[in-house]
């Protein structure tokens, strides 16, 4: 009889401690405004938005690819030189395209640019970016 009763306050702190995690996590998560960016989701949303001329000329590996090499531009401050990082600009389509070449990959640049509109729609679209920056004059 003691084992049993014994097993059943085990099963009972268990459940206790579960739900109790449960509650934290589900509190923490999404309340914390963190904005998180997924390359299988930006690819999606690339895709489907695609005009149908794209869409015929690329596969999803292509979308990937380009949308890598953009996010990689972004992110890499020593490839931009100095200048600043701007989503779906041209700077960040000229280097998508270079890399295209390189890789053997022949994409014409309204394609690339295609593409980098939707990916910066897809960011604003999760709140990653804000308004369009106007330089003030000095």
């Amino acid at each position: 009889m003691v084992p049993f009763m014994f097993l059943g306050v085990l099963v009972v702190v268990l459940i206790v401690l579960g739900a109790g995690m449960l509650f934290q996590e589900r509190r923490t998560t999404l309340s914390d405004g963190i904005i998180i960016y997924g390359v299988d989701d930006s690819v999606d949303f690339v895709w489907e938005q695609l005009s149908s001329d794209t869409r015929e000329e690329l596969r999803r590996a292509d979308v990937r690819r380009i949308l890598e090499w953009e996010m990689h531009y972004l992110q890499q401050p020593r490839v931009r030189d100095g200048r600043e990082a701007i989503v779906a600009g041209t700077e960040a389509a000229t280097y998508a395209q270079e890399r295209a070449w390189e890789a053997g990959y022949s994409y014409e640049p309204e394609v690339i640019l295609e593409v980098m509109d939707l990916q910066g729609r897809y960011l604003e679209a999760i709140g990653a970016i804000g308004d369009e920056a106007v330089e003030e004059p000095q």
